[in-house]
């Protein structure tokens, strides 16, 4: 799919303005970001599952977050003019939001953040968790998918 496919999931003016256009919604304005029941969170343009509520996560940044994606190569990342790390998803390009707390240095942006497995620990280089910040209009929840 690209970016301009008319078969989109979503219809909603301010979905399509946070995934099309690039938007940012308001902070503590999702309901995922309360949202504590077990699924799978899809794109809302294309539905590819893009996260696991078991890596979600209260970050306190008022948007829902995740700690890693449902599997490698869902979510597609791109540095920024000013450095921040853009969130598209990978089937679609649907912007998503950013991703956060990325060590400095990662020579490859997304290498260790986009594993199924469990986050490294071990290695000084990569002990700080990536921080998936995502807008909750870009997201759709399917309940009890995992």
């Amino acid at each position: 799919m690209t970016r301009d496919n008319n078969s989109m999931g979503t219809w909603n003016p301010l979905s399509l303005a946070v995934l099309k256009l690039g938007f940012t919604e308001p902070a503590w304005t999702s309901p995922l970001n309360y949202n504590k029941s077990e699924g799978v969170y899809r794109c809302a343009s294309c539905l590819s599952p893009l996260f696991s509520s078991s890596a979600k996560y209260d970050s306190g940044s008022g948007w829902p977050s995740f700690w890693k994606t449902v599997a490698p190569n869902r979510v597609a990342l791109k540095r920024e003019w000013d450095g921040r790390i853009e969130c598209l998803c990978a089937n679609c390009n649907g912007h998503l939001d950013e991703l956060k707390t990325v060590p400095e240095t990662d020579p490859k942006i997304g290498y260790n953040v986009q594993q199924s497995g469990e986050f490294d620990k071990s290695s000084s280089k990569y002990s700080r968790m990536p921080r998936f910040c995502i807008n909750g209009l870009a997201l759709r929840f399917d309940k009890h998918c995992e």
